[in-house]
């Protein structure tokens, strides 16, 4: 049974944190590393065998399990070979997974889990927003990104009247956006913001406490309660007792802040 957890964002099949983060025990059966997003793993699904080998190595590699939120550059594991549905005692629900490779199991699009007995609600996709540049190029593009309409309208049936200690998304809500961070080189007005105008929806009627995303490859705090993840790697523990002890000791000095951090900050009693 998993009885340690951290979190961190996207891989992109680059999984070298992991050797060098000092916390992280390679070989610990009882440890679960869960990626937001864009993890890299189901990237050639056509073609089984890049996949196949990096999914190997990390096989051999390590003996901790993995757990993907799906981003925007990848399949869904609905749409990959071998893949299917399995009961997971560690998250109190279903994730996908392939029986050559147990110890990486990747969440519902959407879905809801307790974690080391936290109630949490996964919500998976994104826009590509060099999406023109891959179809010109022929790079690898997934017209399954984002959540469909279907999958969107879910959330509010599934969450009313619950309670989540996380949200765990790729993207985010669109008031939350690092724009900051956004690429100059891509014109914003060709973006499909379907997801993080939805998303904004969602952060005003699901009763959360504290929320995750990856997706803009920086790692801080965006927000109270609100923290971006990237190459940081971070105890669940820690994540919650830091929220948890916000409101009467504040903020470590040394911990990364948006610059939109004190701008028109929302508290959670509003």
């Amino acid at each position: 049974m998993i009885t340690k957890w951290y979190v961190t964002g996207d891989t992109h099949r680059d999984f070298s944190r992991f050797k060098y983060y000092d916390e992280l025990d390679q070989q610990d059966e009882n440890l679960g590393v869960i990626i937001l997003g864009d993890v890299g793993l189901n990237y050639m699904i056509e073609q089984w065998w890049p996949d196949y080998h990096v999914k190997n190595s990390l096989k051999k590699k390590y003996k901790f399990t993995i757990y993907c939120v799906k981003g925007n550059h990848e399949a869904r594991p609905s749409e990959c070979k071998n893949m299917h549905l399995v009961w997971d005692d560690n998250v109190n629900g279903e994730v996908w997974v392939e029986d050559d490779f147990p110890n990486i199991k990747y969440f519902k699009e959407v879905g809801e889990y307790i974690i080391n007995g936290y109630h949490v609600l996964v919500i998976g996709g994104a826009y590509s927003v060099d999406k023109w540049y891959r179809l010109q190029f022929d790079r690898k593009w997934f017209a399954s990104e984002q959540l469909t309409q279907k999958e969107m309208d879910s959330v509010k049936e599934l969450t009313l009247g619950k309670k989540y200690d996380f949200v765990f998304s790729h993207t985010c809500p669109i008031s939350w956006e690092p724009e900051d961070l956004f690429l100059g080189c891509v014109d914003q007005s060709t973006v499909d913001k379907t997801m993080e105008v939805w998303l904004e929806e969602v952060k005003d009627y699901v009763d959360w406490k504290i929320w995750l995303f990856g997706h803009y490859h920086q790692s801080r705090i965006e927000r109270p309660y609100v923290e971006m993840f990237h190459h940081e790697t971070e105890n669940l523990n820690d994540i919650f007792e830091r929220w948890d002890k916000y409101e009467d000791e504040g903020l470590a000095w040394w911990l990364i802040k948006s610059p939109n951090f004190y701008m028109g900050v929302e508290t959670k009693e509003e």
